[in-house]
């Protein structure tokens, strides 16, 4: 008779100074006790990072009690140090430049990585080319003039980008190079899927690279459903074999490499963007590395 191995244990988590006054708001206690502003707060909430007594708890207005205990994901809450540190540069030109978004950023609009780059660098003329989710980490083109930006957007819209993503996902791909086709809202997208590693005692799961040819909405998230191996950590497009990951607190998608050309020269460029420490941390945890 097979036993039935447990799913991995999620990271150790990090416990918080404990509760002075009952009735405390849990989004007071940690904003007060991780010296975060309460929008800062609520993120880790809305992201699913909290732990009270061992549940996952993410009511910004929960009250608390002295005898509480209450944990973070590890990689939930930045250092001091590292809140104050700005948006990392990754390719910096004086027509262009290529950023390394965090997860649980929007690229663009209020308070995104756009609206905070242009405050960090000085440059309100600062505009992204493209978008990635608000979960997915890496590079991101910006363009410092707008006939730059619209040069740039040509060449997305000519196919002449290259693309290169990493990601986590449920279970085992069927072959260990695959091209996925499938159209997108009656649209071609062409996904080329690679699996770098793989964890084949139930729960499966697997480290696959992704180079996109084309850029759909949802394109590579969508593409690796069909083909019954959702990313890790994606609410939206869920399967019964996510649910083997209750976990994981984001959708495992890094944009690690960019291939473009020079708007002006016409050279061949390209940029990478190291994999961040929630995904590594998770590589480890998930026994992929």
């Amino acid at each position: 008779m097979t036993t039935k191995r447990p799913p991995p244990s999620p990271p150790a988590l990090r416990r918080l100074p404990p509760v002075r006054r009952n009735g405390t708001l849990l989004l007071d206690h940690l904003s007060d006790t991780l010296s975060l502003s309460r929008r800062a707060a609520k993120n880790l909430l809305d992201d699913r990072m909290v732990f009270i007594n061992g549940r996952r708890i993410w009511m910004a207005k929960h009250l608390l009690q002295t005898r509480d205990v209450i944990e973070l994901l590890p990689e939930a809450a930045p250092s001091k140090k590292q809140a104050s540190t700005g948006i990392p540069i990754l390719m910096d030109d004086p027509l262009f430049l290529v950023a390394d978004k965090p997860p649980r950023l929007l690229t663009n609009g209020a308070k995104s990585l756009e609206t905070r780059l242009q405050e960090q660098l000085g440059l309100p003329c600062l505009r992204a080319v493209h978008r990635l989710d608000k979960d997915t980490s890496g590079c991101v083109l910006f363009a410092k003039q707008e006939e730059i930006r619209k040069a740039l957007i040509a060449q997305f819209e000519e196919g002449r980008i290259r693309k290169l993503y990493h990601a986590l996902v449920a279970g085992n791909l069927p072959r260990p190079l695959m091209d996925v086709r499938e159209q997108i809202d009656n649209l071609s997208a062409i996904s080329h899927i690679r699996q770098v590693s793989a964890r084949t005692k139930p729960p499966r799961c697997a480290h696959v690279t992704i180079a996109i040819e084309t850029g759909r909405t949802h394109q590579i998230r969508i593409h690796l459903k069909q083909i019954g191996d959702p990313v890790l950590g994606d609410r939206q497009y869920f399967t019964p074999l996510s649910s083997a990951f209750p976990e994981v607190p984001r959708q495992m998608l890094h944009a690690y490499e960019l291939r473009f050309l020079h708007p002006k020269t016409g050279r061949s460029l390209g940029v990478t963007a190291p994999l961040p420490k929630d995904f590594k941390i998770w590589l480890q945890t998930l026994q992929l590395k």
